[in-house]
């Protein structure tokens, strides 16, 4: 999986912007054993009295239940990291920037169905995310709304993404540290978007939010 870590401190606040504008902008752009379930709650993350932080940013990671090995691997290069923070001021989180599944079918002798946007696809990715111990927030990409075959409409492919998830919304706010907010928008359009399906499309609601 392609990401990295962004570890500074809230005094500086272009840092600050910069990892709430690369939630929102960099967007723009089968269950497996392999991983433990998820064993940390989405509530707010626990913060200490500190202005020290660390997020990791997952980008694009199109999972294949065919290559968990290589998740694996992404994932070992974050923890030591993780718990390295955990112990120093517990300020943690993880961001993933959405298209969380392969585009096309991933048991092409079976069947043609994309595996992007199915409930398959998000349940994988949502244990896989919840394995890296601390708080995720997920960026909706438009390849996460990508389900045709198992959903009719946007609506009920975003009701699924955001239950699976354990979202109340496609946007987010988390406090990562003293004064340092981060911040998240997601794509809520795939069949009824305007012009393509490649089109993110952020919504009124999330807007005005």
């Amino acid at each position: 999986p392609v990401g990295f870590l962004q570890q500074c401190s809230s005094s500086t606040p272009s840092m600050s912007f910069y990892l709430a504008a690369a939630a929102a902008i960099l967007a723009a752009a089968s269950s497996t054993d392999a991983f433990a379930p998820a064993t940390y709650s989405r509530a707010s993350t626990a913060l200490r009295s500190t202005d020290e932080f660390v997020v990791g940013i997952l980008g694009d990671l199109h999972m294949d239940p065919r290559k968990m090995e290589d998740y694996g691997t992404g994932r070992s290069h974050f923890l030591p990291i993780f718990e390295e923070a955990k112990s120093k001021h517990g300020n943690v989180a993880l961001v993933s920037l959405g298209d969380l599944g392969e585009s096309k079918s991933v048991r092409p002798e079976e069947t043609s169905e994309l595996f992007a946007g199915t409930t398959e696809c998000h349940t994988m990715a949502a244990e896989f995310l919840g394995s890296f111990g601390v708080p995720y927030d997920v960026v909706g990409g438009n390849h996460d709304l990508e389900g045709l075959d198992e959903f009719e409409t946007d609506k009920e492919n975003l009701d699924m993404y955001l239950k699976v998830h354990n979202k109340e919304t496609p946007y987010f706010s988390r406090q990562v540290a003293d004064k340092t907010l981060l911040v998240g928008m997601g794509s809520t359009l795939f069949r009824d978007a305007v012009y393509t399906s490649h089109e993110v499309t952020i919504d009124q609601e999330q807007i005005d939010w």
